[in-house]
């Protein structure tokens, strides 16, 4: 009988008959396997850690270990490998009860050796199988940790890996989602990525932003209204809700929403349908709603500034964007790929970005996130890598002007941080409250930053202002 199985196989035989286990050994390798021979099971079960079988196949009747706990013993620790069990006939009831406890087959003596290939070809081939998923899901995996771009947002840091694969999960539904991050950290890009992986991908993605629409025109914006609806409803127009059609509507700045549209909202939440100023008849809502905010809502809710029965709406699906100061081993990526990007489009070398430059740009916290490090490095290109802008007195905040072959590089960042917080003291007088705010930093972090400088925050202050 012809096996076109590789001689790699490698396949374990147990059978403390010797006549047996000769004849086993010798058919397998004749037909392409590599065969290592066990007439103790404690020795096979020894053997198991240093090698990697395809399948097991051993006799159900034998001493000191039988053939069922050494079942079990194999399944405890590689549950998928296959085990072909050889039973006399009168161990036919214990195969049984071996096979509801895992094993693959059982064969009885005398063993036909055309059934024997037969059942251990079809168990190779299943083991192999699982095998090559294993590997195809190691592959996907490790590919999934070296993505450093993931349609339009870089980096490749364990919480981007994270951020890249929740997408992917909220892609495939179309519950509501609610985006947070801070400013500047591609909420935006976030939102885009979920449409465009999504089975709407294809229809529209209209983006509104709250915080930009003047609020006695938001309602008609989002609604759309009738013809004469109001002084000025010349003709019928259709809103952003309707405009996206059976595609993705992006409610950017959702906690800038005024509190009586608030409610609207909810209720086109609850009743999947919108309707026009103006209008009595309902139109069927068939896009889905993806929500950001840079603020804390539940903050806003307690303030009374958010309806918790809408945030809960909105709450179903949330993802968290991660700001840039925790995921800093990403600027360097970022610093390459905006340099390289400004060079191609303005036909420029981009090639100061030292070692040293991008130290001093990675230690920084960059508090607008990637919007203000792409706009940083648009200056750095501008300029040829000297970021001096016209006023002279801001120039000296950048980390990249103070470098110094004369300083340590974290001498030269505590100085940019000193003259920035001098700097944000100085404009407010020595308000710490107003001065921190600035800085996007807590109260404790600025007067520990005070007490680290020696800065004399009374210096500051004049008998009218003495505020903290």
């Amino acid at each position: 009988m012809q096996n076109d199985a590789p001689c790699c196989n490698k396949i374990m035989v147990v059978d403390d008959d010797p006549y047996v286990l000769t004849a086993i050994h010798q058919t397998l390798t004749m037909h392409g396997y590599n065969v290592d021979s066990f007439d103790k099971p404690a020795m096979a079960l020894a053997s198991l850690s240093s090698s990697n079988y395809l399948a097991v196949i051993a006799d159900v009747k034998m001493p000191v270990i039988d053939g069922l706990e050494f079942l079990q013993r194999i399944k405890a620790t590689n549950e998928d490998l296959p085990i072909i069990m050889i039973t006399g006939h009168g161990d036919v009831d214990m195969a049984v009860v071996a096979m509801k406890k895992g094993a693959y087959d059982f064969l009885e003596k005398p063993v036909d050796e055309d059934v024997l290939l037969a059942s251990l070809a079809r168990a190779v081939e299943k083991m192999q199988l699982i095998l090559d998923n294993r590997g195809l899901s190691k592959q996907l995996e490790l590919a999934r940790e070296k993505r450093s771009s993931f349609h339009g947002m870089l980096g490749n840091h364990p919480l981007m890996q994270r951020l890249y694969d929740t997408i992917e999960i909220v892609a495939g539904e179309d519950d509501p989602v609610l985006i947070s991050g801070e400013t500047g950290t591609g909420k935006e890009l976030v939102a885009r990525a979920i449409h465009t992986l999504s089975k709407r991908g294809d229809a529209p993605f209209v983006v509104v932003n709250m915080g930009a629409i003047p609020k006695d025109m938001l309602e008609a914006e989002l609604f759309g209204y009738e013809k004469g609806a109001f002084t000025g409803a010349g003709q019928t127009k259709i809103g952003k809700f309707e405009f996206a059609g059976d595609g993705t509507i992006f409610l950017d700045e959702i906690c800038s929403l005024p509190v009586n549209l608030q409610a609207k909202l909810l209720r086109v939440l609850e009743d999947h349908a919108i309707t026009r100023l103006g209008a009595n008849d309902s139109i069927p809502l068939g896009a889905r709603i993806i929500s950001a905010t840079n603020s804390d809502l539940v903050q806003k809710i307690e303030t009374g500034h958010f309806r918790q029965d809408l945030y809960f709406r909105l709450y179903v699906l949330p993802i968290t964007v991660p700001p840039l100061k925790d995921r800093k081993s990403d600027i360097p990526m970022l610093l390459k790929h905006y340099c390289d990007q400004y060079g191609r489009d303005h036909g420029l070398k981009t090639d100061f970005l030292d070692s040293a430059t991008i130290k001093a740009i990675t230690l920084q916290d960059w508090p607008g996130n990637v919007r203000e490090l792409k706009n940083y490095i648009r200056r750095l290109c501008v300029y040829r890598g000297t970021p001096h802008e016209p006023d002279a007195n801001n120039s000296k905040s950048d980390p990249v002007s103070l470098i110094s072959p004369t300083i340590t590089l974290k001498q030269a960042v505590d100085e940019a941080e000193k003259k920035h917080i001098v700097a944000a003291l100085s404009m407010h007088n020595g308000q710490i409250t107003a001065a921190y705010k600035t800085l996007m930093i807590s109260r404790k972090c600025l007067y520990d930053k005070i007490n680290k400088y020696g800065i004399d925050l009374h210096s500051f202050r004049d008998e009218k202002n003495l505020q903290i």
